[in-house]
């Protein structure tokens, strides 16, 4: 169901993510995608602190896919999608790098999923 009414800055609901291999649409609950940094640090002749510099580490991401009702069409470790997270970043290509073990709660199956930026 849509919203009643949203004045176009309130973001709400889920991410629904498509994974052309399993020829599925998913909803993703608690989806993350997680852009961290690595240090590179200098000092200087006495071993002290003198420097550093921040750069791009590898871009990672998890999610908890609802599977719809009696489906037995799972995400599978390689299956690779496309989807935007960030406007600034724009669409990037993902690759499932490990899948849990499909769980019901209260009548709906859901599995969780971790993915790798796809670099090339």
């Amino acid at each position: 169901m849509a919203a009643i009414h949203n004045d176009g800055t309130v973001q709400y609901g889920s991410v629904e993510l498509t994974i052309p291999t399993a020829g599925v649409a998913y909803i993703a609950n608690r989806c993350e995608v997680t852009r961290p940094t690595k240090k590179i640090m200098r000092v200087d002749e006495l071993g002290e602190p003198d420097g550093f510099v921040l750069v791009a580490d590898f871009v990672t991401g998890s999610a908890t896919l609802q599977l719809a009702s009696g489906s037995t069409v799972y995400p599978q470790l390689g299956d690779v999608f496309t989807h935007t997270f960030d406007s600034e970043t724009g669409s990037e290509s993902w690759v499932v790098s490990s899948t849990g073990q499909p769980l019901e709660a209260e009548g709906q199956k859901f599995i969780t999923i971790n993915f790798d930026k796809k670099y090339n």
